[in-house]
Order: C-alpha cells, then structure tokens, then sequence
C-alpha cells in the first residue's frame, strides 16, 4: 500500500526554506553598506591610490598676488636718495632671564622692499591665508627689485641713500638653545637604569619684520627687528 502523501506538511516545508532563503538576502541599506565598505577596502589595498592620497594630503599650496607687478613704480622708489635706516636684529630666546637674554643677529640679511600696491597684496594673504600647507610667494620679478645688507657681531645694520617712501624690513634669524638632559645609558640584571647627562641643542628659524615709512628727504630712522 502507498503511503500517504502529507500535502500540508510538503507546502510547510517549502514555505519554512522561502522564509529562510528571504532573510538571508540583505535589506537594501546593508547591501549598500556592505558594498561601499568593499570599495573602500579595496581602495585602501591599493598602493598607487594609498601614494596618491598621502601625496595629496602632504601638498603645499603656492598663492601667488593676482595684480600685475609695477617693475617701474618699484624701480622708482628704489633710486637714490638721501635717508638712512638703521637698525638692530635681535631675538629674546629666554623671557625670564635677566642677562644674556638676547641673540643678536650676527651675519644676518636683512632685506628692504618697497612697499608697492603688489607687495602689500603679497603681505595681505600671508596674514590671511599663510599656514603649515599653504604659503605665499611674490614673483621672481618682484623679488629681483630689493636691496640687501648684512648684520655686523652686534646684530646692527644700515640703508643709506634711500628715498622717502613706504618700505618693508625682513630678516631671517636663527637660534640656538643649549640644555643637559638625563639620558638612560644602560640598565643591569637587577633592572637598576644609569643615566648620564648629555648635552641637547634646540634650533629655531625666526622671521623678523616690520614696516618703515621715510617721511622727510633726509629723515634717519631707527628700527629694530625682533
């Protein structure tokens, strides 16, 4: 005798592996989810992609002024005349101390522009826009259109023969600090650590400027760069 066939049991049996078939397929915002963290798994896997981004993320940005530089205002200003500047370069390496807290600048350049519309559009955006990723530049031609001297041992510095007008002073200043500092050497079986003291340096690169307007045809002014 054939057995008997259960048609509700069979129908169950299906509708249970449907059920089972339906919740593993993924709701459309996992299935989303899931493919977009592939991608970027495999974006991250790629070494030309991994150079690229870091690159990107290390680029300097260069801004240069947007108005064309005046090489004949420039040029103008920076004839002959009869005014002096003098000055001093300086740098405060210890605000507590009380002698010898100053670094003169010695050997130092310092370097006079004349403060044209471009160069002030040049300083406008480094007071704006300057910072770790981005720096500010004024063209070759602009740059060619300064007037340089150099420090003596007590950080002094002259421009004679200069006209009246509006200039911008800067120097590069770099300083060096001196420091003992107790530094492990070595350790024995019974974990006791031997230090010695061992001297460090700390060198820091200082940008020194400032403005200075020439007045009178035969006017001598003082500055100091700090």
């Amino acid at each position: 005798m054939k057995e008997k066939i259960n048609v509700f049991r069979i129908n169950q049996q299906a509708a249970n592996r449907i059920h089972e078939v339906f919740n593993k397929v993924p709701h459309p915002n996992q299935f989303i989810f899931y493919v977009v963290t592939l991608m970027l798994f495999i974006y991250a896997c790629n070494p030309v992609k991994n150079a690229d981004r870091k690159a990107s993320r290390n680029e300097i940005k260069s801004i240069f002024p947007t108005q064309s530089f005046d090489s004949l205002a420039a040029k103008k200003m920076l004839a002959y005349g009869k005014a002096t500047i003098k000055g001093v370069v300086y740098k405060k390496t210890n605000k507590l101390a009380i002698v010898n807290a100053k670094r003169y600048g010695y050997k130092v350049t310092v370097t006079l522009y004349p403060a044209t519309p471009y160069f002030m559009e040049y300083y406008n955006l480094r007071q704006e826009k300057e910072s770790k990723r981005t720096k500010v530049y004024i063209s070759d031609e602009a740059y060619r259109y300064r007037i340089e001297v150099k420090t003596d041992e007590y950080g002094r510095f002259t421009f004679d023969k200069i006209k009246p007008g509006k200039y911008f002073l800067q120097a590069i200043m770099t300083t060096t600090n001196y420091y003992t500092q107790d530094v492990e050497v070595g350790s024995n079986s019974y974990g006791t650590r031997f230090y010695e003291k061992q001297r460090q340096y700390e060198s820091k690169t200082h940008r020194l400027e400032k403005f200075v307007e020439i007045k009178n045809e035969k006017e001598e002014v003082e500055i100091v760069l700090k």
